[in-house]
């Protein structure tokens, strides 16, 4: 991590909970708001400011840990045929998204709205500031608002994805009784953002987290699929016409998703990096920068205040003071366990044994420690999530229970998979197996061929291996939930898992018996509702 600014952008709040109080004051630094926003260098602190909802402690003093760094893994990754969470563990905010039992009160839905909205504002504001500041170098003043915007539209994006019709604010004056506008609506902004971001920032970045060109491009590629995923397998809007995809044109969605892809994989410089494991392991950024666009990046010290708590399932179930193990509150599906074949490298990576409090078995990656978890085991209580690696505590300045590990949230596989998908759907099957084939080379275990794998996961549906593919290499990442609503496959999901098999999947029944199709959705937050009335919720909730 080269550099990384933070700011506590504060508001002045008559109530945190309420939508309409960030849209109508002001954020600010340390300083009040006129005299604000008065030179590049404080246009820096307000990105910054921006930058810091991915995965910052609090926002304005509500929630903890709402978005990337905790919360998010845990609602997007939840109650799918990859996670369930632990039958004996209960977070009033967290476990409804382990067992599909969540409703419109719960609190992390609206910590995670509150939280995506003050950052879209803090996005607004400094776009519309912009104009009064001249002491920029070069092209810096452009940029910083492409970065912003690209911003604003990546919390609309998860918002849009979660919710379906949101209220869009492109704006830092707001109506706080403003409706929700249609999926259309919303990603007229998204494309807009994400295409002046495209067009006006560099290659990379000064900063090695922050995004470029290139993150423009994936996130572009990623609205282009959704969109026309959605439509092709009729994703259903359960009557409410703000979350319907009628309106898609697919073959254009899917020409212009192959477009952005072919430009990544030519032009970009990304690549899959040769070790899988090194994109999961806390010490290892270097080799990251090279895979991710995008990352949910964490500083090595508790004074930032931007770290990631991965403690909560992500990592090896042991003593996250002693050996940089997780709870194990959030644990792997038989299903999982199911999609991969013996010789894929990923498998004994991403699925694990646990740490427990063993501090003998270790490794050292570039002269940083990591402890070695047990052996895999799926009919054992140390059946584990394996694809996050802390280091030694003793070697991080965080408490034990929060790491400065890297959350990708855009990968180069994922372009890849992206390609195949856009290649399928405009006509070339052929190459789209081909470009499966290019993610599966990199797993490949000594002693097997990349034919091996293509054999052993070959299906004459497509689309079916396609979403195979995408799990076996983005498990855990927060993308399966979405994966699973816009094919339309996520009933069939909760229908085909086995109480039978993985000794966590003893909770699949309550999945089965909480799981409505309505649930592809995410309930408005009632919070929300109850401060206005115009947020018209949900079917289903």
């Amino acid at each position: 991590m080269k550099k990384i600014l933070y700011i506590f952008i504060i508001a002045t709040l008559a109530n945190l909970t309420a939508c309409k109080d960030y849209l109508d004051t002001a954020p600010y630094s340390f300083t009040s708001p006129e005299n604000f926003y008065q030179s590049a260098k404080e246009a820096e602190m307000a990105l910054s400011g921006v930058y810091n909802v991915i995965n910052t402690q609090n926002v304005q003093g509500q929630g903890n840990v709402s978005t990337f760094a905790r919360d998010l893994p845990c609602m997007l990754n939840g109650a799918t045929d990859e996670v369930v969470i632990r039958s004996n563990y209960n977070n009033a905010g967290l476990t409804p998204f382990g067992n599909a039992g969540f409703t419109s009160d719960n609190s992390a839905i609206n910590n995670t709205w509150f939280w995506f909205y003050a950052g879209i504002n803090r996005a607004n504001y400094l776009i519309d500031k912009l104009d009064g500041i001249d002491d920029f170098q070069g092209n810096r003043k452009i940029e910083i608002e492409a970065e912003a915007r690209l911003l604003r539209g990546f919390y609309h994006m998860i918002l849009s994805m979660m919710h379906g019709g949101i209220p869009v604010y492109s704006t830092p004056i707001q109506d706080e009784n403003q409706e929700r506008q249609s999926i259309q609506e919303v990603y007229d902004l998204i494309l807009s953002d994400y295409e002046f971001a495209f067009e006006n920032l560099p290659d990379r970045a000064s900063i090695a987290s922050h995004v470029n060109k290139w993150t423009a491009a994936g996130l572009l590629a990623k609205a282009h699929t959704y969109l026309a995923s959605a439509k092709t397998s009729g994703t259903s809007d359960f009557g409410f016409a703000l979350n319907s995809f009628a309106w898609v044109d697919a073959d254009s969605h899917y020409q212009k998703a192959l477009s952005y892809t072919t430009q990544i994989m030519q032009n970009s410089g990304y690549k899959l990096i040769p070790n899988y494991d090194y994109l999961f392991r806390e010490a290892t950024k270097s080799y990251q920068y090279e895979e991710c666009l995008f990352s949910a990046e964490a500083a090595n010290s508790s004074g930032m205040e931007v770290f990631n708590m991965l403690v909560f399932g992500f990592c090896p179930q042991g003593n996250a003071n002693v050996n940089g193990g997780s709870y194990g509150f959030f644990r792997p599906t038989g299903e999982i366990y199911n999609k991969y074949d013996a010789a894929d490298g990923r498998f004994l990576h991403n699925l694990t044994g646990n740490l427990g409090g063993q501090t003998n078995n270790f490794e050292e990656i570039d002269g940083v420690k990591y402890y070695v978890p047990g052996a895999l085991n799926t009919g054992a209580w140390t059946y584990s999530i394996g694809k996050y690696r802390a280091m030694d505590p003793k070697l991080r300045n965080l408490p034990g229970w929060a790491n400065s590990i890297t959350i990708p949230l855009l990968r180069y596989a994922d372009i890849v998979l992206l390609h195949a998908e856009a290649q399928y759907f405009t006509g070339d099957e052929s190459g789209a197996r081909n470009t499966l084939t290019l993610v599966r080379e990199r797993a490949v275990m000594e002693g097997s061929s990349v034919e091996d794998l293509n054999t052993a996961y070959y299906k004459s549906d497509f689309v079916e291996e396609l979403l195979d593919s995408r799990s076996r290499e983005l498990c855990f990442e927060q993308w399966r939930r979405f994966d699973l609503a816009r094919f339309n496959k996520y009933d069939e999901a909760i229908a085909n898992m086995s109480a039978d098999f993985g000794f966590y999947n003893n909770i699949v029944p309550l999945i089965k018996q909480n799981w409505k199709p309505e649930r592809i959705w995410i309930p408005i937050p009632l919070a929300q509702i109850d401060l206005n009335p115009n947020l018209v919720q949900n079917p289903g909730f």
